[in-house]
């Protein structure tokens, strides 16, 4: 049995404990900024988190839920989080290797050829036709979620 979890804003001295979860899945925060995530909680422990990154496009930028809480509703709760704070008629996006879980919170899948679009380094990048990303799209509405 799973303890109650909480999903918060991040704050600055959650940025070490997102850092080493998102590496349990070789992923990469970089300079994403900390105001731009959300964790799921329990106990004052770290066991999710969720980046949401606003440019050209917003995207999820990256979403990692612990080994051992995986399958118990985090990360579609991390997920409800970032669109709820989407206004009606906006697009989120999504660049991924797990394309189900994001089928799954209502994402629909688009053609490869739209990364190229999207993001300046999918269309600069040498292996685009070798690539293991999927990229799917959410128009939110109040059915989305």
């Amino acid at each position: 049995m799973t303890a109650d979890f909480i999903i918060r804003k991040a704050t600055t001295s959650d940025r070490l404990d997102i850092e080493i979860l998102m590496s349990t899945y070789f992923l990469d925060i970089g300079d994403a900024l900390i105001d731009n995530f959300v964790v799921a909680d329990i106990e004052g422990k770290v066991i999710g988190a969720a980046c949401m990154e606003s440019g050209k496009i917003r995207e999820i930028h990256s979403i990692a839920v612990h080994p051992n809480y995986r399958g118990k509703g985090i990360g579609s709760s991390l997920l409800d989080a970032i669109i709820s704070e989407l206004d009606e008629g906006a697009f989120i996006y999504a660049r991924t290797t797990s394309p189900l879980f994001f089928e799954k919170t209502g994402f629909l899948k688009l053609e490869d050829s739209k990364k190229k679009e999207l993001w300046k380094d999918c269309a600069e990048c040498n292996s685009f036709n070798n690539c293991k990303q999927s990229v799917l799209r959410m128009e939110i509405s109040n059915n989305s979620r």
